[in-house]
């Protein structure tokens, strides 16, 4: 993966692969403790729908992401994740489980700014040509994170209980800080357009609407995980109904998701080479419909393949999409180009996680792992076979030095100061984590 030849790469992900294995052996544990507490799948699931509220704030962090500067922002975000996790050492009966739910949604924004962010700072880190192979890494430290986490985390949850891993995720996030503390980037400057608030704020928008690519993948996308949000409640119900196991088989169901991940990261980058990120894109999809049928199946073999296979489809999704909106969107407006793209794909799926909710208390949840499955297999089928043409690369408007700090300090200096005064420069943004 050449995107490792760069020494500031490598420093932040790290920070990020140590910040991602304790989030997500937290986060994963969150359900079965909400389960564990109130026996109730819905209640389980709700964590879910609370994770996903904040995308409906996303275009504001995408507004301000593109007015200060990322790193600093990153930190910031970080520091506030890890203070947020530690309200969770106040639970102790489910009248508490609301602090689980409050701490659900700081993690849902923490999330959009660090997703955004942290995609938005590799473009200037990086040159274009390796940007999928960055993508792809973090798609094989998602994929790693997913097999060892969730049993980590179990482990723990089962031994010990929640609180101890609310204070390891908290110490995480502070790895992540220091880790990013000592990349060296020579940011693009924020902009100030001058424009009015809500022109602003809508510039991602008009941007996705004007590239017909970007359009017709967010749209397609927003079809496919409207109907993936069905999966979020009901997998519970698969795991206890459909396979007869404790609730905390889903942490196994989840880890062995990393398993197709770890293949995906290794296979992203020459997939997007291959058949370029519309294709791939769609292909995910239909391996995504395909996962989803798999858990129909009273079968703890194919319930685990299927895992393997959403993990797989998942994941190249992912890659396909951060390197799309990389590729094609101003170094400046990537902060709004990802949280409104994120925010048309995400609110059809939370909003499905609430109805889903409902509907699994009266209809066969094989019924509805059917109808998700055929929806997301129609949505990949039309993007693999009928993508709209690729637009040529929109350049950065940094200039990133591959080949380390010393690079990093050479190009600083030739724009007027050291790296480290650039970085002091007013404004900046922080990215995210998890996939």
């Amino acid at each position: 993966m050449t995107a490792f030849r760069d020494a500031r790469f490598r420093r932040l992900y790290v920070g990020d692969a140590l910040s991602g294995f304790g989030d997500t052996a937290l986060l994963l544990a969150l359900g079965i403790w909400v389960k564990d507490l109130t026996g109730s799948n819905s209640a389980a699931g709700a964590v879910f729908l609370a994770m996903g509220l904040p995308v409906l704030f996303a275009p504001l962090a995408g507004r301000q992401i593109d007015r200060v500067r990322r790193k600093p922002l990153l930190m910031a975000t970080n520091a506030i994740a890890g203070l947020a996790v530690l309200a969770l050492l106040l639970v102790r009966t489910a009248d508490h489980t609301w602090i689980i739910y409050g701490v659900a949604i700081v993690h849902g924004c923490v999330a959009t700014v660090l997703m955004a962010g942290r995609n938005a700072l590799l473009k200037d880190l990086l040159p274009d040509s390796d940007l999928g192979s960055a993508n792809a890494a973090f798609g094989t430290l998602f994929g790693f994170t997913r097999i060892l986490a969730p049993l980590v985390g179990s482990g723990i949850y089962a031994a010990f209980g929640g609180h101890l891993l609310a204070l390891i995720d908290a110490l995480t996030f502070l790895a992540a800080i220091i880790a990013l503390a000592t990349v060296r980037v020579v940011e693009s400057p924020p902009e100030r357009s001058g424009e009015r608030f809500g022109t602003e704020l809508l510039a991602g928008l008009r941007h996705i609407r004007s590239v017909p690519l970007l359009s017709q993948v967010t749209v397609v996308s927003a079809v496919a995980f409207g109907a993936v949000g069905f999966l979020e409640p009901i997998i519970f119900v698969v795991v206890e109904d459909g396979l007869h196991r404790p609730a905390a088989f889903f942490g196994v169901i989840v880890s062995v998701q990393g398993i197709g991940s770890i293949v995906a990261g290794f296979t992203g980058a020459w997939l997007l080479r291959r058949v370029g990120e519309a294709r791939a894109i769609g292909g995910a999809l239909i391996g995504l419909g395909v996962g989803c049928a798999a858990l129909a199946v009273g079968a703890t073999a194919v319930v685990l393949g299927g895992a393997v296979g959403i993990g797989l489809a998942v994941t190249w999704f992912s890659i396909g999409w951060n390197t799309l909106l990389q590729r094609h969107t101003p170094s400046r407006l990537l902060g709004r180009a990802f949280t409104t793209a994120g925010m048309l794909v995400t609110i059809p799926q939370t909003a499905a996680i609430g109805v889903a909710a409902a509907l699994i208390v009266v209809v066969d949840h094989r019924l509805l792992l059917a109808v998700l499955s055929l929806v997301i297999l129609l949505a990949g089928l039309r993007l693999l076979t009928h993508p709209k043409p690729a637009p040529e690369p929109v350049a950065t408007d940094a200039d990133p030095a591959p080949d380390g700090d010393a690079a990093a300090d050479r190009d600083a200096a030739s724009a007027g100061g050291p790296a480290a005064d650039r970085d002091a420069v007013p404004g900046g943004v922080v990215p995210g984590r998890r996939e």
